[in-house]
């Protein structure tokens, strides 16, 4: 009866913790990698967002100096982030927006969802709005954390 009593337990619990791992699945995942450069000012910066709460963030000035620093990402800005990327169709996407044009703002975005990995570089006006929603929402979370405004 103690063994009948044991291998119920054990079984229970090698169940209870196979569904634990169920709870973070592989879709949940989401890294974005997001860099801008404004050519005419000779200014760039990037931002990399973690799977977790942090994004890095380094800054190229005229100057040549090049500044970098780590943030803390709020829950909001993390849920909102998450959800801009899910609402995104990945493979619906062009990987490159270009006019051609001598001047004017560029970004290059690599998006990871779930296994899905998208290269998006953008020197253009016309872009899908799910795109331009990601974009300008970056440039002023970045403002937000770093303080300093380039661009938009």
């Amino acid at each position: 009866m103690k063994s009948i009593l044991f291998i119920t337990c054990f079984s229970l619990l090698f169940q209870a913790c196979k569904d634990s791992t169920k709870a973070i699945s592989k879709s949940s995942i989401i890294k974005l990698d997001f860099a801008y450069s404004l050519r005419v000012q000779s200014v760039s910066y990037s931002l990399k967002f973690s799977t977790g709460d942090t994004v890095y963030i380094q800054d190229h000035l005229p100057s040549g100096s090049d500044t970098s620093y780590y943030a803390l990402l709020h829950k909001q800005d993390k849920l909102r982030i998450d959800s801009l990327i899910n609402n995104m169709n990945l493979s619906a996407l062009d990987s490159s927006y270009d006019s051609h044009d001598d001047d004017g703002e560029e970004f290059n975005l690599t998006i990871s969802k779930n296994d899905t990995l998208k290269i998006i570089y953008i020197h253009s006006e016309k872009i899908p709005r799910e795109i331009k929603n990601l974009t300008d929402w970056v440039m002023k979370l970045r403002k937000t954390l770093v303080g300093i405004s380039y661009g938009k």
